[in-house]
């Protein structure tokens, strides 16, 4: 997630629980019924007796889903189920419907209320229902799909062959400028992670803070009055920018949300996780060079060898003061890795990481000869200063502090973990500056 103020990101723990709650993820435009999929039997067909007349999802983006069945039946109706998923390799959802048992004919309604942020925009809910009746058999409609989309706007898409970018109220040179922003981008991840994404990629533009609210997590009107999220990686294949907030940043942006993306979607399940260094270290990477901010900031503390370790950020620290040093760490120590070890080092590291198999000191030992202290002394080396202390043997590290989540109930994560107000931090890469509010 990149903010004008970035947040401290996710522990472990909760990014991998955001991992799995967004692999809930649906996609297109808003509260009309939807139309079946090309096999689908048509509303009015009949099968042995069962005759659907109904089958429709309608909804209220960030309020509720709406799912409506009405059919006739060869036999006396005992029980209904509704089955849902939302977004690719999804888990499957069951619900029991409000109906009328024991006649011939079935209206069934299941009602959802949401939250914001909940589902992402540009989601594919793809549903079906089975109905039992009272002689035992089992029947089942075909099943079919809706595109969930703000249905505040007109949307437009331009796709390509690894990119779909969805807009509105701007010309079409805007959606072509930020697909051809992240084919660069893919351009230059695919050496770096070994592979492109294996599903298409939805882009969804909004144009300013106000528009893209309702497509994110509700943090609370005080915070949300003072930061802006300028792009994120909501779902596995899905990203949301604010292409008006954002624009003298907007390819930065790009590359940082995709590389999370495509990273992710290497690993074999969505449950994997990188450590934060690493894969924030590679977003950075992929943005170009430190700006001159976050360089001298990285500097002075070179200088001073006020330094944190490669594995203390395993999860980046609670002090807001080192939130720009603990992504321009990551960032050198992912530049470090490829510089010294070459892409082809570096690609079998982030391969074998996605397999699970082992855990990242093993893997880094494997492939570069060292684990996370070693790489962390060899970077010292690479900048002239002496070894850092060990810890001594068998003794355990004080891991850092890590933020607790906020309250607010819906899915257990959100696409950012803001800070008190007094602790938010501006990053504006396109200047180079970085203030801290004390509002």
């Amino acid at each position: 997630m990149r903010n004008l103020r970035d947040p401290i990101p996710l522990p472990a723990g909760i990014r991998t629980a955001c991992a799995l709650a967004l692999a809930l993820a649906l996609a297109m435009a808003g509260r009309a019924a939807a139309q079946a999929p090309a096999g689908t039997a048509p509303r009015g067909s009949s099968t042995d007796g069962f005759e659907v007349t109904t089958d429709r999802l309608d909804y209220a983006f960030a309020e509720n889903l709406e799912f409506r069945l009405e059919a006739d039946l060869p036999g006396q109706v005992e029980q209904v189920y509704l089955r849902y998923t939302i977004g690719q390799d999804a888990p499957r959802n069951r619900r029991v419907p409000e109906f009328t048992p024991g006649g011939r004919r079935v209206e069934a309604r299941h009602q959802e209320a949401l939250v914001r942020g909940a589902i992402p925009p540009a989601s594919v809910i793809r549903w079906w229902w089975s109905v039992v009746l009272d002689d035992g058999r089992e029947l089942a409609t075909e099943p079919r799909e809706e595109r969930y989309m703000d249905e505040r706007f007109d949307w437009q898409s331009l796709e390509g062959e690894e990119i779909r970018v969805w807009w509105y109220d701007a010309p079409r040179n805007l959606a072509e400028e930020i697909a051809g922003q992240a084919g660069a981008a893919l351009g230059r991840l695919a050496p770096l992670i070994g592979s492109h994404p294996d599903r298409l990629v939805e882009i969804v533009t909004y144009q300013n803070q106000e528009d893209l609210r309702n497509a994110m997590f509700d943090r609370g009107e005080g915070y949300e009055e003072r930061l802006s999220t300028l792009g994120a990686r909501v779902a596995p294949d899905i990203l949301i920018l604010d292409a008006g907030s954002g624009a003298m940043e907007l390819e930065e942006v790009i590359a940082h949300e995709l590389s999370h993306l495509v990273l992710h979607l290497h690993f074999e399940e969505s449950y994997m996780d990188a450590p934060l260094w690493l894969d924030e270290g590679l977003a950075m990477y992929v943005e170009g060079p430190l700006d001159s901010g976050e360089q001298r900031t990285l500097d002075r503390a070179v200088a001073a060898d006020a330094l944190m370790s490669v594995r203390s950020l395993t999860s980046f620290p609670g002090n807001p003061d080192q939130v720009e040093l603990a992504y321009a760490q990551s960032r050198d120590f992912v530049a470090f890795l490829i510089d010294s070890g070459g892409e082809e080092r570096f690609r079998r590291l982030l391969t074998e990481l996605g397999q699970a198999e082992a855990d990242v000191d093993s893997l880094l030992l494997d492939t570069y000869g060292y684990d996370q202290l070693g790489l962390y002394q060899a970077w010292r080396a690479s900048k002239s200063l002496p070894p850092a202390a060990t810890p001594a043997p068998g003794s355990t590290p004080r891991p850092l502090p890590r933020p607790a989540p906020l309250d607010g109930g819906g899915l257990p994560c959100a696409p950012a973990l803001w800070l008190p107000l007094a602790a938010l931090v501006w990053r504006r890469r396109s200047t180079g500056r970085k203030t801290s509010s004390s509002e």
